[in-house]
């Protein structure tokens, strides 16, 4: 779709040394990513004037390889250098010509594949910036357009799931949640039953046979299990940032967060949750660094502050540098370096929806708009800070299936679909009544036993439809994360 159309406009695969220029920062890392693994080109940002001179001097200039150069902002480009490449200007105006350019570079635009289907299908050209306003948040979402888009995304996930390995199963929770947000958006669409079922299944066989390997990758790129953020954070900040962790966020309501912050930039990525996906282990993990079995108490949040002013000290701040916040409203200190901000609302709508997932797709909507989030990101980027989201676990839908009745002994901790149990013998008699998952203790304390419900399925009061984490379906383990890369303010 989107790709394919750019790879073409841009003669991609056909130059070794090809340079874009981005302005209007169309072209998402994801896609640039595809696309140097696709055509075998060394991906470069072209960000630093005397760095990339170095670069080119040393290595490209002698080389027969393959290079692809991204220019996001207007900087000095020496002619010999742009000599040596193939330059294409990448432009709204260009790759959308019959929609308003300056209105696509002003708004929140869902998916170019999406953008691309809608762009294909109309007829006639929309000049106007009302119209072309008008065409993204409606028109773009008719069941013609949504339905080929539908079509596409089942088509990447079936092409994903032929390779099992984590950054694949990255890419599935992003296309799935937009399959999702689709879903509740339009209500034109059903998701095919067999993809999810096919899609859960093998994540959870995933998980079962490999999650106890992803500690060992590097977090350079980006943190892959949530326990590294702090590391990649404070390896590619300046002196100050700010880590805003969104409760219980999962991708889905990320997609409709991010629809109300206007004049935003982002860079969107994913990492691995903490299993169990309940607050206190994954969330302790996030802030502290360490896994839950490093942890003194992984099954509380009594430490929560202290874990993080920790791990800042560990990185050379002072404890009068740290802050650690709950809600949007606080003060910033002048000697504020490393601030953490948490924010339930989102766990909240969770644990008191009684709507399901579209309820929770309207709640999370009217929470965007009220702009909170919004106007805490302006704050934290006006006082110098670098900003980060995050979350600590996602959520989904499920039937309830009962309560656990008679164990006779103290569950160290207890949620709707993760039973934590310490010297209990008979744990088989629960796992055969409820058809649970006994979990391996992957980076968790070996002397208890984990009980996780299957997918769809929690503890409650029988027959109810509620909305709940501590499982092990995609939706709650891959969560957002989130860099900020600019503020129009």
């Amino acid at each position: 779709m989107f790709l394919d159309y750019l790879i073409n406009l841009c003669g991609l695969g056909i130059y070794d040394r090809v340079i874009l220029f981005d302005f209007q920062n169309i072209i998402g890392d994801d896609y640039l990513e595809l696309i140097s693994k696709k055509f075998d080109y060394k991906l470069i940002f072209y960000d630093d004037i005397e760095k990339f001179r170095y670069i080119f001097e040393t290595e490209i200039k002698k080389s027969k390889g393959k290079y692809l150069v991204i220019l996001r902002s207007d900087l000095y480009l020496p002619y010999d250098i742009r000599c040596s490449f193939y330059c294409k200007n990448v432009s709204y105006r260009e790759l959308f010509p019959k929609l308003n350019f300056y209105s696509l570079e002003n708004s929140t635009i869902f998916d170019l594949d999406l953008l691309y289907i809608a762009h294909e299908n109309l007829y006639n050209r929309l000049d106007s910036e009302d119209e072309t306003r008008k065409f993204l948040v409606q028109d773009m979402f008719r069941r013609e357009n949504v339905e080929e888009y539908k079509d596409y995304v089942t088509s990447q996930i079936e092409n994903l799931l032929k390779e099992d390995n984590y950054s694949h199963w990255l890419r599935i929770a992003l296309l799935y949640s937009k399959l999702q947000y689709i879903k509740y958006k339009t209500s034109d669409i059903d998701i095919d039953e067999k993809l999810v079922q096919k899609i859960q299944g093998k994540f959870q066989e995933f998980i079962l046979n490999n999650y106890s390997t992803l500690s060992a990758y590097s977090a350079y790129d980006g943190p892959v299990l949530i326990n590294r953020t702090l590391d990649y954070i404070f390896s590619n900040s300046n002196d100050k940032f700010a880590l805003i962790v969104m409760d219980g966020m999962s991708i889905l309501d990320w997609l409709i967060i991010s629809e109300g912050l206007k004049g935003i930039s982002y860079k969107y990525s994913s990492t691995y949750a903490l299993i169990p996906t309940i607050t206190p282990i994954s969330r302790q993990s996030l802030l502290s660094g360490k896994l839950p079995v490093e942890l003194e108490k992984p099954f509380g949040l009594v430490n929560e502050e202290k874990l993080f002013i920790e791990k800042c000290k560990e990185y050379g701040y002072k404890e009068e540098e740290t802050k650690y916040n709950r809600g949007y409203d606080f003060d910033i200190g002048y000697m504020d370096k490393c601030i953490c901000v948490i924010i339930n609302e989102i766990d909240d709508l969770v644990h008191s929806q009684k709507q399901g997932n579209l309820g929770m797709y309207n709640d999370v909507r009217l929470l965007s708009h009220s702009g909170k989030l919004h106007e805490l990101i302006i704050k934290l980027y006006k006082k110098g800070f670098d900003v980060y989201i995050a979350s600590d676990h996602g959520h989904i839908e499920t039937e309830t299936v009962g309560n656990p009745r008679g164990i006779g002994i103290e569950m160290e901790t207890r949620s709707k679909r993760t039973l934590i149990l310490k010297d209990y013998a008979a744990y088989g008699k629960i796992i055969e009544e409820f058809n649970l998952i006994e979990y391996p203790p992957y980076y968790l304390p070996r002397d208890y036993k984990y009980l996780l419900c299957e997918y769809q399925k929690s503890f409650g009061n029988k027959g109810n439809v509620i909305l709940s984490h501590g499982g092990i379906s995609i939706e709650e383990v891959i969560v957002p994360f989130i860099k900020i890369e600019g503020v129009d303010v």
